[in-house]
């Protein structure tokens, strides 16, 4: 998986007006923006830029409008990938986005042959463990006080593909 052409690979879904493509370095000051209204301890630039380039890891963005609204990463390796973040601005959340997204990251990962997906979710997340389990992600495990800057477990979770 390597850095790609952000225009590649664009799709809408039929629930939003949503359009979905690769995430690109002139992304990264739009991603930035909803990463640190979204997470305590948000994720730097640096990080984003090494998801682009790194040859094992993807990221793809949601746009309506031609306003981005939401992102998603991960990394995958041999038949396993791992959801590293995935995020909608507040103001456009509920609306289909994060399905969006998580329903594109899906078929590319089951295109690519990988038949595990993980993910760490806040224990607190309810909204978004209901969106995993409506993709069939269950809880597996829990890693207690994962989240360090609020004391938060994490729950585990595992889509077989």
């Amino acid at each position: 998986m390597t850095q790609r052409s952000a225009a590649k690979r664009a799709t809408s879904h039929p629930d939003t007006k949503g359009i979905v493509r690769d995430m690109g370095v002139d992304d990264i000051d739009k991603i930035m923006e909803i990463e640190k209204i979204s997470f305590v301890d948000s994720w730097s630039e640096k990080m984003f830029e090494e998801i682009i380039f790194s040859p094992i890891s993807r990221g793809f963005i949601v746009e309506h409008d031609k306003e981005l609204v939401g992102y998603t990463v991960f990394y995958a390796v041999d038949v396993e990938a791992h959801i590293m973040n995935l995020a909608v601005n507040p103001a456009k959340r509920k609306q289909g986005y994060g399905r969006q997204l998580l329903t594109h990251a899906i078929a590319f990962l089951k295109e690519n042959n990988i038949s595990e997906c993980y993910l760490e979710v806040r224990e607190q997340n309810r909204d978004a463990q209901m969106l995993y389990n409506d993709f069939g992600f269950e809880v597996i495990g829990r890693r207690k006080r994962y989240y360090a800057e609020t004391g938060e477990d994490a729950l585990v979770m595992q889509l077989l593909l």
